[in-house]
């Protein structure tokens, strides 16, 4: 149970935000991708809700193809509707949809921030909605629910409410505000409608589920603020509903990488799964034969269980893997070389994927020969469970943080196995969860622990030094430290991820600066300090510093990609929310190559883009 709630640490929230764009004209502009062509009808990115019509065909929202999937109950593809655009049937990540009582299809068009509406034979109707806080306006439409009227209720992630609609799309009444207190929402995602009536909606970032009645009076909720793994707590879930007959509700409990079964009346019944074979469940649609439908969406698929009385068995799986030479599951890192070869740790896979300077794969590393797939992870030599950040030494070793393993692997630059360094621990030379790794002029290691909120320094033989940090918000404290990156007068940058900001120290942990969101001031909350103003940062990841000392980080919950000099002084941002290439939806990890030239990893898209630095 530790590794599993522990993991959660390393990847933002699925749900994130998207910030404010062109502060300054951007000196970067887009060059090309690895991994950015639409996958074929068996192949999912990033899939997350689940629908079904009354002849128990499935449709599924295929976010990162910015689709819509149709299948029979069987799995058998039928159709993919939709491609990456603007006009009516196109969409820019798509992460809801529903059938209505007419049989019409309703789609929650994400990145274009409106609703559209199909008929049965997806031939377009109508849609409405842009960006914005105010009535018919979303900051970010997530799922739908039709109760017995047809009325549409959808949650509007970013305004921390639902919405509610007429059939005509005609705007209702709005439930819920920004807050912890009973009746208000902290980005709600899922939302489905009982047999009664009773709207039900996954408050995920405050770990419950609330209930309300039509008019948008509260009733009660499931769970509490904290998060945990017991029958009746949740840590962020996301997708909720009803199994029609008995009125049984389904949870995908998201970060503990469950399903979790309550009846009619809210009590617990079973919970089943675990981290890897669920990856960050979005969605879970039972049908009347006792099968259960699951998007685990970390891992690119549908999973499906069988369920008699209160046993789960496995049924099938929906949907092929993304184990290609330049297909991708949550790519976390890239780094070159000095020969310009690109190393891109592809996290999900349980990788790490070698390329020359042409862009030509090289060699894979890992399990099976690095072939990659839910089932990809080890714990041998040479082997990774969740590989981050990875580095590379003046002698073009490589470097990675061995994240579910709590280690740091080293390797010769052709990916020859030469030395491990740590285990799960506490104390220093241990490690919990490291998800950053840098090595600095001297061939010092420095390694971000996680979860145990410190950083720690090791010489080249990997003897431990020192460390430095604990959780907190003050100076040289941290809150889910990230990746690290080291500058020309060997300077050490943490990226310091839950509290929206970057922190520098000295060679020896001593601190320098900070700077983020209140000028890095910090906040174990991050929605209580949440910045889309130029040099804000919300949730961070990836750090890299150039051969001039500037500092880029990528703004992965504003999904851009912000640039400061070495003492916290923006510079210039570039890159939006969207599924456009040369836009992103968190961006993670990065590095500058010796022409100045940016390569970025698009985590939730699944691709790796590369930009030009401009005269």
């Amino acid at each position: 149970m530790k590794r599993i709630k522990g993991m959660v640490l390393f990847l933002l929230l699925f749900s994130l935000c998207f910030g404010s764009s062109g502060f300054a004209e951007a000196t970067y502009s887009y060059k090309h991708a690895w991994g950015n062509e639409t996958d074929p009808a068996n192949e999912f990115r990033t899939p997350v809700a689940l629908a079904k019509d009354s002849s128990g065909n499935i449709y599924m929202a295929d976010m990162g193809n910015h689709r819509i999937v149709k299948m029979d109950s069987s799995g058998k593809i039928l159709k993919t509707m939709g491609t990456l655009g603007q006009s009516p049937g196109q969409f820019n990540m798509p992460f809801g949809i529903a059938v209505d009582r007419e049989g019409n299809i309703l789609v929650a068009d994400t990145g274009n921030y409106r609703i559209q509406k199909f008929d049965s034979q997806f031939n377009y109707l109508k849609s409405w909605g842009t960006k914005g806080e105010g009535d018919n306006q979303f900051g970010f439409p997530r799922e739908i629910a039709i109760d017995q009227q047809n009325n549409y209720y959808i949650t509007d992630e970013f305004n921390h409410r639902i919405q509610k609609y007429n059939s005509d799309g005609q705007y209702l009444l709005t439930i819920g505000s920004y807050g912890k207190d009973n009746g208000q929402m902290a980005l709600p995602q899922g939302i489905a409608i009982n047999n009664k009536g009773e709207v039900y909606v996954a408050d995920t970032y405050n770990n419950r589920i609330q209930v309300f009645d039509q008019n948008g009076s509260f009733k009660r909720k499931i769970g509490g603020l904290e998060p945990g793994l017991g029958f009746y707590q949740f840590y962020h879930p996301r997708g909720i509903n009803f199994e029609p007959k008995s009125g049984a509700l389904y949870v995908a409990d998201t970060y503990n990488n469950r399903i979790m079964k309550f009846d009619h009346a809210d009590r617990f019944l079973y919970t089943t799964g675990m981290f890897p074979n669920l990856v960050y469940p979005n969605q879970i649609l039972p049908d009347e034969d006792g099968d259960l439908f699951i998007t685990d969406t970390g891992n690119n698929r549908i999973e499906v269980y069988k369920e008699i009385g209160l046993n789960i068995s496995y049924k099938m799986t929906i949907g092929f893997g993304r184990y290609g030479d330049k297909q991708y599951a949550g790519p976390y890192d890239v780094q070159s070389d000095s020969k310009g070869n690109v190393f891109v740790s592809d996290s999900f896979n349980h990788r790490i994927l070698k390329y020359n300077s042409s862009g030509n794969l090289v060699s894979k590393w890992g399990s099976m020969f690095g072939t990659g797939g839910p089932f990809g992870y080890g714990s041998y030599a040479g082997q990774f469970f969740v590989p981050r950040q990875i580095a590379v030494d003046r002698y073009d070793n490589v470097y990675v943080a061995d994240s579910v393993n709590h280690r740091i692997q080293k390797f010769s630059n052709s990916g020859t196995f030469l030395a491990a360094y740590g285990s799960l621990g506490t104390i220093s030379g241990f490690f919990q969860f490291p998800s950053g790794v840098a090595v600095d002029s001297k061939g010092n290691i420095f390694v971000s622990d996680s979860e145990n909120n410190r950083i720690q320094k090791f010489n080249s033989f990997f003897v431990y030094m020192k460390e430095w940090g604990r959780k907190g918000t003050g100076n040289g404290e941290f809150s889910q430290p990230m990746q690290l990156a080291i500058d020309s007068k060997d300077n050490v940058y943490v990226v310091d991820r839950i509290n929206n900001r970057v922190q520098k120290f000295d060679n020896n942990g001593q601190f320098i600066a900070k700077w983020g969101t209140n000028n890095g001031s910090g906040h174990l909350d991050p929605l209580e300090n949440w910045g889309e103003e130029p040099g804000d940062l919300f949730l961070p990841t990836g750090i890299a510093i150039d051969d001039q000392d500037r500092v880029y980080v990528t703004d992965t919950s504003n999904n851009r990609m912000n640039v400061y000099d070495e003492n916290g002084m923006f510079i210039e941002q570039f890159g939006s929310f969207s599924g456009e290439d040369g836009q992103f939806f968190s961006p993670q990890g990065l590095d500058i190559d010796s022409n100045g030239n940016i390569i970025i990893a698009d985590g939730l898209l699944h691709k790796i883009q590369f930009f030009n630095k401009g005269n």
